[in-house]
């Protein structure tokens, strides 16, 4: 059978209505799965006096995490980092772990996510941690940010939501889609790498950041029908995004940039925008060089 026919084949409504009993039955098993955990993991936070907390979420890319917990040291953001661990790989868990206990970050594995598209896989994650650590926390303010996106300056993140319900990134339905809301307002979303919420405003809602392909929508558009589509666009602060020239060992590339100061390397886990390892290396050096202070204080090498 072709691929073509695959694919026509996987968007019938038969086998649509199937995967979707699939993919439920596997969120239900992984947000039961180590909750009391997850629990006693939201009450060791809570004797730290902070109250602005931004989660990421690694995933079996050590060095990027390296970079990430040491921009966190370096430029002020007005929250907390906490690194939870969705790798598949033990050795990579068993770095990240040790990067996070010398940069003084905190750090949870999650269980076993059986989720194998990395969309959903993350997806699931970020709801997990919404339903399981961030409830019981109960913080000021909380949100997601890329394991491959990082400050190359300071970003008062908390200030940027400030009274709203949310800052983040935002993005659209794809436009073959045609629901709407009233006046004609597009289906949208916060990209699940760069979203944050007053907890008091979302504390009550059933935060999904799977994606929601049959409207059209990424990770992270599950949050559309419970929470989006309720309020005013305008009760949302958005991020604005932009893009910056890199240069390395003559090969230029652009990258995304978010509000001027957040930077997205992207695809860093199972897609990189740069397949050949030297490059790489050479990137990870121009990042550090550049924006960390040098490579004195890296503790990973690739």
């Amino acid at each position: 059978m072709s691929s073509k026919a695959v694919e026509i084949f996987r968007r019938t409504r038969g086998v649509q209505l199937l995967l979707g009993l699939r993919h439920e039955i596997l969120r239900l098993q992984f947000l039961g799965s180590g909750a009391s955990k997850g629990h006693a993991f939201a009450k060791s936070l809570h004797g730290r006096p902070e109250r602005n907390y931004c989660f990421t979420i690694a995933f079996n890319t050590p060095w990027v995490i390296d970079v990430l917990t040491k921009a966190w040291q370096v430029f002020p953001t007005g929250t907390t980092l906490v690194v939870i661990d969705n790798s598949r790989s033990q050795e990579a868990r068993a770095s990240i772990e040790a990067i996070c206990a010398r940069r003084g970050v905190a750090y949870f594995g999650l269980p076993r996510n059986f989720e194998t598209n990395p969309s959903r896989s993350h997806g699931v994650s970020q709801t997990w941690i919404f339903h399981n650590i961030v409830k019981h926390l109960k913080p000021d303010m909380f949100g997601f940010i890329d394991h491959d996106c990082f400050p190359i300056g300071p970003i008062d993140i908390a200030r940027r939501v400030g009274r709203k319900i949310g800052y983040g990134m935002p993005l659209h339905a794809r436009s073959s889609y045609l629901y709407k809301v009233a006046k004609d307002e597009p289906c949208w979303y916060y990209w699940a790498g760069l979203c944050f919420y007053n907890f008091a405003a979302v504390e009550h809602a059933k935060l999904d950041f799977r994606n929601r392909l049959d409207m059209g929508m990424d990770t992270g558009g599950g949050n559309w029908p419970v929470l989006y589509s309720k309020h005013p666009g305008g009760e949302f602060e958005m991020a604005r995004l932009s893009h910056l020239a890199v240069n390395v060992d003559g090969k230029s590339a652009k990258y995304e940039l978010y509000d001027g100061v957040l930077f997205h390397v992207g695809g860093a886990s199972y897609r990189s925008h740069a397949t050949n390892p030297d490059y790489r290396r050479q990137l990870s050096d121009h990042i550090w060089k550049t924006y960390l202070g040098g490579i004195q204080d890296r503790l990973i090498s690739i």
